[in-house]
């Protein structure tokens, strides 16, 4: 029997992840600007508990932490053995911040208790779901009443010049594939 997201979680596990730790300095310091734009946006509180999908290697699920203070809880739930791995090795409590669960889980279908969050946050992980209405349905049970719901996604390709510039150049050298299907799951699922 075949889970929803088991080509992303293996992907994300086999495939990705790998060169996603190897390079997880680097990848932290350039989407440290989007981990504080969700944290602003998340306007988090002291004591509050949180829940990050498709946390990675854990550098927003940490910076989440140290927001809500030791008093809070964070969650930080992902597919990939590999990146959570990774994400351990970091701590299970930030400086001066709420503890830290690591959860392989699919937050599509993970059995999360109702009402259990006060806020759920993603940096580029939503957008990987292989039912995002399913996937949202099940976090919104998550939230708590007046719980927020905050991310950052990818829009379209055609509104992402790094994307476009990137495909061009590699072309010349390299057999790119076709542009993903809409509204499927990957870097512009829902863009």
């Amino acid at each position: 029997m075949t889970t929803p997201n088991a080509d992303m979680a293996r992907f994300w596990t086999d495939d990705a992840g790998p060169s996603w730790v190897a390079e997880r300095e680097r990848l932290d310091e350039r989407l440290a600007p989007f981990t504080r734009l969700l944290i602003d946006r998340l306007d988090l509180r002291s004591g509050e508990a949180v829940l990050d999908v498709g946390c990675g290697s854990g550098a927003s699920t940490v910076a989440i932490a140290r927001a809500v203070g030791a008093e809070g809880s964070v969650t930080g739930a992902d597919v990939s053995s590999t990146m959570l791995d990774c994400a351990r090795g970091r701590s299970d409590r930030a400086a001066d911040g709420a503890p830290i669960v690591w959860l392989e889980a699919d937050a599509q279908t993970a059995a999360f208790e109702a009402g259990s969050f006060d806020a759920v946050t993603s940096r580029f992980g939503v957008m990987f779901f292989e039912d995002p209405v399913a996937a949202f349905e099940n976090l919104r049970r998550a939230l708590c009443a007046g719980g927020r719901l905050v991310f950052v996604c990818w829009q379209d390709p055609s509104e992402n010049a790094w994307f476009a510039l990137g495909a061009e150049e590699l072309s010349e050298v390299l057999d790119i594939p076709d542009p993903p299907v809409p509204n499927t799951p990957g870097p512009f699922g829902l863009a």
